[in-house]
């Protein structure tokens, strides 16, 4: 293994992405560190850190007779439905509209390359549009893809599509992170979203994941009053009859 990556980091995500996956399930016990040491090539020092460093996160458990274990999931997740955003619309009864803004091929802020986990000044492709239901903007989307895992994406035209609807059909997410706020409009977000300044907003910042990896970044707001957040545990929604 070379590269810019310690050897414990590549050992720790490939444990990750088979815990991920299902590869590894819940209660299954996971090669022993001289093992894992013999299988990457590392010393067992190496393979103690990755593994205490999932523990840390809570994806193994680590015990002195069974060795380590993948833990258990909370059995009280929450999952979002995360439709696509035509369907969300339509189904309030409003007509959609995709509105491309802008696209760029540029070098990020150094808080989004560390969110895509990408190392070094490079270049990725940001996407900015409006969607709207009926006569309003229903979201402002400004989205960076990860040009190390699509690079395809360089090579296609936002002005048809979104690129949510190009990232479902080319690279299907694994898992979403939300960050979920309640804010109000600032002069810029207001025009983006044609609302009024200190209007209420719904501000939810997304990271799709595929496997382990980090796919895209995206800052999406609507206005407070036309979006609802939904969530479900299994076999439980409030939307079911």
């Amino acid at each position: 293994m070379s590269g810019k990556i310690p050897i414990y980091q590549v050992v720790k995500e490939s444990l990750r992405e088979k815990i991920d996956t299902g590869i590894l399930t819940t209660g299954e016990r996971i090669s022993s560190e001289e093992e894992l040491a013999g299988e990457f090539g590392c010393s067992r020092l190496t393979v103690h850190r990755a593994l205490r460093e999932l523990a840390d996160e809570g994806l193994v458990v680590r015990r002195r007779r069974a060795g380590t274990l993948v833990a258990p999931r909370d059995s009280g997740e929450v999952m979002f439905r995360v439709p696509r955003i035509r369907e969300e619309i339509e189904a309030l009864g409003l007509t959609y509209r995709y509105e491309f803004l802008d696209r760029r091929h540029e070098v990020p802020r150094s808080a989004v390359l560390k969110l895509l986990r990408v190392e070094g000044r490079r270049k990725m492709l940001r996407v900015v549009a409006r969607h709207w239901a009926g006569e309003r903007v229903f979201q402002h989307e400004d989205r960076w893809l990860n040009l190390d895992i699509v690079p395809d994406a360089l090579d296609v035209d936002f002005g048809a599509a979104s690129a949510y609807d190009w990232l479902y059909e080319h690279a299907p997410y694994s898992c979403i992170d939300h960050e979920i706020s309640a804010i109000t409009a600032d002069a810029r977000t207001a025009f983006a979203l044609d609302v009024d300044e200190g209007a209420a907003l719904l501000r939810i910042r997304r990271l799709t994941h595929l496997t382990v990896r980090r796919v895209s970044y995206a800052v999406l707001s609507h206005p407070g009053d036309l979006f609802t957040v939904r969530s479900e545990t299994r076999g439980y929604s409030l939307n079911s009859s």
